[in-house]
């Protein structure tokens, strides 16, 4: 039995039907699928809330057991950190976070490279 946690950045929280959200450490949730055998059997919703550094969420999401995270976009230091504690970093190619956990299961995501990591500056208190 292979069971993953895939967690997607959101930027509204309505489970599998939120949009995926354009930048990691700017979400306002991360929707969290523990997927078994390829389907989706439990989903949450884990805040986003104000951090003092990039590598907090990303900690917060590995001690949920989180295996892969799925975004569109993220800064050098939280993939950096993604990597550190063994998170997956996936690109999400828009739609809902519902299709990019059925596109992950269905082996159509991308890694993400240097490409998608954002120069980060600006403000983190979203």
């Amino acid at each position: 039995m292979s069971i993953e946690k895939i967690a997607v950045t959101a930027d509204i929280d309505n489970g599998l039907d939120s949009p995926v959200s354009g930048h990691f450490g700017h979400c306002q949730a991360f929707i969290v699928s523990t997927v078994r055998d390829g389907e989706i059997i439990e989903v949450e919703s884990v805040k986003n809330g104000p951090h003092g550094s990039c590598a907090e969420p990303v900690n917060r999401l590995a001690e949920m057991g989180v295996n892969v995270l799925i975004t569109m976009g993220m800064g050098m230091r939280p993939f950096m950190a993604a990597q550190h504690v063994g998170l997956t970093v996936v690109r999400g190619e828009g739609g809902t976070v519902g299709q990019a956990v059925e596109n992950y299961i269905a082996g159509h995501s991308q890694m993400m490279g240097s490409d998608g990591l954002c120069s980060g500056g600006g403000s983190h208190s979203h």
